[in-house]
């Protein structure tokens, strides 16, 4: 069988006769009310909206019962919601549930014979066959998908298929089986490899689904190559799982990984693909290593693209814990398992009978058993566990994701996040800081929002994390590096350096039983390109601190304080800025209180700074949450802090050295050529604590060369008129690219099957500036409105219709906007894409059989280098979301998935104007 040895069948069956038999009965009991009831199959496609499956008072996640298609309640406020969007949202979570259930009644017959659950699978599975290839393949949101709207969600569900038509074909129904096979297998199999997702974890779904259907359809040679390829299963534990068995998108995004990848690995372990043994080390490292930077509440990080404040007693990670210690009895398993299973818990519902396969619907902490376990647990674990032991959370270094986090008495956690980006679901908060005192969050991290609201733009902001960044313009997106680490005894430092724009930021954390010194430092980069020009000679850094605070001794008076006008730069969510200046060489302290617990930070700097307040969007969205930001000014700089959870601590700066006094001991810290220094003075007695540890700086970045830049010569006058006006000398005098299938971004319609769109773009520079024409040649177009709202998602309306993105690269920013035709006249309708430079723009239009054509003046005067970027929407008639793109790059393999308004300068052409 796909998961399990026939032979290890009969063990199993003993098991949930004796010790797992609670498990077994809860599971059985949950499938009784669907027993009960007539089956149900959606007709209809899956939708994502803002609205659907969403509070609109709240912004919370509506309640999913799978019994109640048209009626959805708000968990946090009572309000019951109808209608279509919400109904369809439903439908998504509704059909993960059932294909479950499929795998429970076949599982349930093959360990019981009761052929009920037989019956249950088979109806299941027939009625999926019979609808599955009338479900719409179209407007999807990430990748081709029938059912739903992103390919990893069919993945998930045919995975469960797949096991369900497995097992029932074991308890010898192979008719059904063979049906599944034909109808939805195939067909979906088909679908899903023709869009590759990468090292995403993503990807690991549609592994797992792929690898199930070959094993399921008999080709022993597909499974293998599935295991072997490029992003196939071996690539995913060799490199997606960093060296410290962390999944390189982030903690919310390790759990997701790891429970696909353990389908795929006992696919593999059940069915003779062999991994090579660094592989299936790499599992179960990174099983155990799910649990590694828990905080002292029992929930993980909220880093990168994390939902927030996740508690990890839920069954589907205490399941995960026990399929990873039956494999490899790792003693941090059992102490997280321990932890999972302690007395004294409020018991609440675990939210399984409502389980949606394995996609994200988290709950509230429970107490667990392990009749809480899932069925997966049912062939897996073991049949009992030893004692369990609930060992005190240590101190950890996570190199590979670069996190360092200090665990300190009193339940205190302290990490700086410096180091892997985490690519697409990454945020820009190198050198974030976090600090928790049992249940009290001081420095957090909010996590992600929405998928499909604005404010996840929030979110995705540096301004939003407790880390520098320069200029008012979110981090780029890149690693950081360390440059030090040491723990010893109570005293610990971690350093380590980003850079941003034309600027290293370098940040150092000295952890002590009381409090943390913590020191910023910023310089010129040598040899590091701007990326961002600020309107002053000098660019100023600014240092966020979320944390609910009053100042002591300080006034702050209304202001308005701004970033770079980026979307994502986060100063469009912040309001009621209030600021005070701070004088050069004196100390600003705040003070904050939770319930009997006190924190106090002082910060001092030489430099010109300014100290601001606001307030953003919480957890949730809806709520407000107050933080601070230091401005400071100069090309380089250092800015100290004292972070202290102890009432009694007080700092003083005094040049190089920082003192800090408490009830406990006299403290002084200094830089030393070789690390940190800290002269501890307690008890009359004195001992001097050196923090070494220095970390070599990794290989210089080496450029790869550009491609030889195309040439211009400057013209006195503009061309003006329209391409297909032109004469044949005068279209030899521009410089043309003609666009095609090679340079097409598709969706789930390839190039062939939307018409074969094309397009000319022509250009020319002259003494007004640079002009582009563009002919389009694609029927039937679909443009947006001027002031239409985009109801599915958190992208401008007008990236739903077509339309021409042009982006255009100079030495002194980026210009990007985009040009939406008006259907009454000639008029384009011009906006600037947020984030870019404004420049002066002249555009007009014209129909044209077959398409359209439009030309525009980018009014950027005598430009002598320059990259641009033409991206042309293809949206028609019938779709709700654009159909592909043409750009002016090699676009073969790209999809248009996600990509809103945005564009890589990477692929862009450069030009050279001459005269």
């Amino acid at each position: 069988m796909l998961l399990i040895a026939d032979v290890r069948l009969d063990a199993r069956r003993q098991a949930v006769r004796g010790p797992l038999a609670p498990l077994l009965a809860s599971l059985s009991a949950e499938l009784e009310p669907l027993l009960a009831r007539e089956l149900h199959v959606p007709r209809e496609k899956a939708l994502l909206s803002r609205a659907g499956g969403r509070c609109e008072r709240d912004g919370a996640s509506l309640e999913f019962d799978p019994f109640s298609p048209t009626s959805h309640r708000c968990p946090a406020c009572g309000a019951v919601y109808s209608g279509a969007l919400h109904d369809r949202a439903w439908i998504t979570w509704y059909q993960l549930w059932l294909a479950e259930r499929a795998v429970h009644g076949a599982l349930f017959h093959a360990l019981t014979g009761d052929a009920r659950y037989a019956t249950l699978a088979r109806d299941i599975l027939r009625a999926y066959a019979d609808a599955y290839l009338g479900y719409p393949n179209r407007d999807n949101v990430l990748g081709p998908t029938r059912p739903f709207f992103s390919t990893y969600l069919e993945s998930i569900w045919l995975l469960q298929l797949c096991v369900a038509a497995d097992l029932v074909q074991f308890g010898g129904d192979k008719a059904t089986a063979d049906l599944v096979r034909e109808r939805v297998v195939a067909p979906s199999a088909e679908l899903i490899g023709g869009f590759n997702e990468g090292r995403s974890n993503r990807q690991v779904w549609n592994n797992a689904a792929l690898l199930a259907s070959a094993l399921l359809l008999g080709d022993a040679n597909r499974a293998d190559a599935l295991v072997r390829v490029k992003t196939g299963v071996s690539d995913h534990l060799s490199h997606a799982l960093l060296p410290d068995g962390t999944w390189c998108e982030g903690d919310n995004y390790h759990q997701f990984a790891m429970r696909g990848l353990w389908y795929a690995v006992t696919m593999c372990d059940a069915n003779g693909l062999v991994l090579a043994g660094a592989q299936t080390r790499a599992f179960d490292r990174g099983v155990a290593a799910t649990f590694a930077a828990a905080l002292p509440d029992f929930t993980f990080p909220s880093r990168k693209d994390s939902q927030y404040a996740v508690s990890l007693r839920q069954w589907r990670f205490a399941e995960l814990a026990e399929l990873g210690f039956a494999r490899s009895r790792d003693e941090h398993l059992a102490g997280e398992l321990a932890r999972c299973y302690e007395p004294g818990v409020e018991r609440g519902d675990t939210g399984r009978s409502r389980s949606t396969a394995d996609a994200e619907r988290n709950t509230a902490s429970s107490l667990l058993t392990r009749a809480d376990l899932g069925w997966r647990a049912l062939l897996h674990a073991l049949p009992e566990l030893p004692p369990l032991d609930a060992a005190e959370p240590r101190s950890i270094h996570l190199t590979g994701q670069g996190i360092a986090v200090f665990r300190r008495p009193g339940q205190v956690f302290v990490a700086l996040d410096y180091g892997q980006s985490g690519a697409g679901h990454g945020h820009p908060d190198r050198l974030n800081v976090l600090l928790a005192q049992g249940q009290t969050r001081w420095l957090d991290d909010l996590g992600t929002g929405s998928y499909v609201e604005r404010t996840l733009h929030w979110y995705r902001s540096s301004l939003a994390h407790n880390a520098p960044f320069v200029n008012g313009h979110s981090q780029r997106s890149a690693d950081g590096a360390l440059t030090a680490y040491d723990e010893r005894g109570d005293l610990g430092w971690v350093e380590a350096q980003f850079v941003d724009d034309d600027i290293r930021l370098t940040r150092t954390l000295v952890v002590t039983p009381r409090y943390i010194v913590d020191e910023l430092a910023w310089a010129p980069a040598p040899g590091a390109t701007p990326r961002i020009q600020s309107d002053s000679d000098d660019p100023w850094i600014d240092l966020p601190w979320h944390v609910n605070a009053e100042p002591e001794g300080m006034v702050l008076e209304p202001a308005d304080v701004s970033g770079s006008g980026g979307l994502e730069d986060g100063f469009d969510f912040a309001r009621d800025w209030t600021t005070a200046v701070l004088p050069p060489g004196e100390t600003f302290r705040l003070r904050a209180t939770d319930g009997v617990r006190q924190l106090s930070l002082a910060v001092f700097t030489k430099g010109k700074a300014t100290l601001c307040r606001a307030a953003g969007p919480g957890q949730p969205a809806s709520t407000k949450a107050p933080f601070y930001m230091v401005r400071l000014h100069g090309a380089q700089g250092r800015v100290r802090s004292v972070v202290a959870w102890d009432p009694s601590a007080k700092a003083e700066f005094d040049g190089e050295f920082v003192r800090v006094v408490s009830s406990a001991t006299s403290d002084v810290h200094s830089r030393t050529t070789a690390g940190w220094r800290v002269e501890v003075t307690a008890d009359r007695a004195a001992k001097a604590i050196d923090l070494a540890g220095r970390v070599a700086p990794g290989p210089r970045r080496v450029d790869v060369a550009s491609p030889a830049p195309l040439r211009l010569t400057r013209r006195d006058k503009q061309v003006g008129g329209w391409w297909s006006d032109m004469s044949e000398s005068q279209r030899q005098s521009l410089t043309v690219l003609d666009l095609g299938e090679k340079n097409y971004r598709r969706s789930e319609v390839a190039w062939s099957d939307a018409g074969c769109p094309t397009a000319s773009v022509a250009i020319a520079a002259s003494v007004a500036g640079v002009e582009v024409f563009v002919d389009v040649r694609a029927p039937g177009q679909r443009f947006a409105a001027a002031g239409a709202e985009n109801p599915f998602d958190n992208e401008h309306a007008d990236t739903m219709g077509a339309g021409i993105q042009v982006y255009i690269g100079t030495g002194h920013g980026r210009a990007a906007f985009m040009l939406v035709p008006e259907l009454d006249g000639d008029t384009v309708r011009v906006r600037q894409i947020p984030g870019s430079m404004g420049t002066p723009v002249v555009a007009r239009w014209r129909p044209r059989d077959g398409g359209y054509e439009l030309h525009v003046l980018c009014a950027n005067g005598h430009l002598n280098t320059f990259t641009l970027a033409v991206v042309i929407n293809d949206a028609v008639q019938g779709r709700d979301r654009r159909r592909g793109q043409l750009v002016m790059s090699d676009a073969a393999g790209e999809f248009v998935y996600l990509r809103g308004d945005r564009e890589d300068d990477a692929k862009s052409p450069h030009f050279e104007v001459g005269t």
